[in-house]
């Protein structure tokens, strides 16, 4: 009797082994499958490279930017992994954003620059996304002033303050008497009452905030470009994703077709503030005529 009783508490006892090993098999199946989240930057306002509908809390209102096809190639290729693809702009500050992404606490961050102190410490993709062109913007009637790099040290230039360049562009502005403001009101005004003879800046972004001014037909971009500074992804070296995000954006961004796709959203939100300018009217600076 003693010999029945020790055989099926043996029987007990192995069964109960089997099921609790199953149970534990299927917990890290599951718990393998949960979705991870993948966390991305940008300008805060700096459009079309990245900004927010509401420019008075731009860390509260919807996301948009000119590298939209990458992020939602990105969401597509990423569907069968389970993985969410979250923005966070949740800074009013973008030097904080981009030590975020350093720290690994957000995972890649779009528009980076080469050699730049800035974002030195992220991993960059490459090809390029696209570039930002630096150059410089006058009255109509002055814009043939301007045919050398040379003919800028003459003149008084202006720029905002929140645009970043690359160390080298900054390197070279330092030859030039360039003042900085911080609105796009005290930009153009400089121009308008001729404290400023220019204004040098992104010419995708001084196009779109003399559009969104109603300034667009007073205000002509000189014929050459100054500098072109191309515009990357950069991974944080913390992120748990690093080289799955390195992985699909480098497949993706070595289609030409794809770099077609960037730019031609970039000539529709462009074109898009520039219709949007034609309703607005302008503001009326007061002339200094000395």
């Amino acid at each position: 009797m003693k010999k029945l009783f020790a055989f099926f508490y043996i029987v007990l006892l192995v069964f109960s082994c089997i099921f609790e090993t199953n149970a534990f098999v299927q917990y890290e199946n599951k718990s393998a499958k949960k979705p991870g989240t993948i966390k991305f930057t940008g300008f805060i306002d700096y459009a079309p490279f990245g900004y927010s509908e509401y420019t008075d809390k731009v860390y509260k209102g919807k996301f948009f930017t000119v590298f939209q096809p990458v992020i939602d190639n990105f969401i597509n290729d990423n569907k069968s992994n389970d993985i969410k693809i979250n923005y966070d702009i949740d800074e009013t500050n973008y030097s904080n954003l981009i030590r975020k992404v350093r720290e690994g606490k957000i995972d890649f961050v779009l528009g980076v620059y080469h050699q730049t102190e800035l974002f030195k410490g992220l991993e960059l993709i490459f090809p390029a996304m696209i570039s930002n062109n630096i150059t410089v913007f006058m009255l109509p009637n002055r814009v043939d002033e301007v045919k050398t790099l040379d003919d800028l040290k003459k003149l008084r230039g202006v720029r905002i303050s929140k645009e970043y360049y690359t160390d080298f562009v900054e390197g070279k502005l330092k030859e030039y008497n360039i003042e900085k403001v911080d609105t796009e009101y005290d930009l153009f005004e400089r121009l308008f009452t001729k404290k400023a003879d220019y204004i040098i800046g992104s010419h995708y972004y001084v196009l779109i905030a003399a559009a969104k001014m109603g300034l667009t037909s007073q205000i002509v971009p000189a014929k050459q470009t100054l500098w072109q500074m191309p515009m990357f992804v950069g991974i944080s070296k913390f992120s748990k994703h690093r080289k799955l995000i390195a992985q699909k954006l480098t497949r993706y961004l070595e289609k030409p077709e794809n770099i077609e796709k960037i730019r031609q959203n970039l000539i529709r939100i462009v074109n898009k503030e520039q219709k949007k300018g034609q309703a607005i009217v302008p503001p009326v600076f007061e002339k200094n005529d000395k």
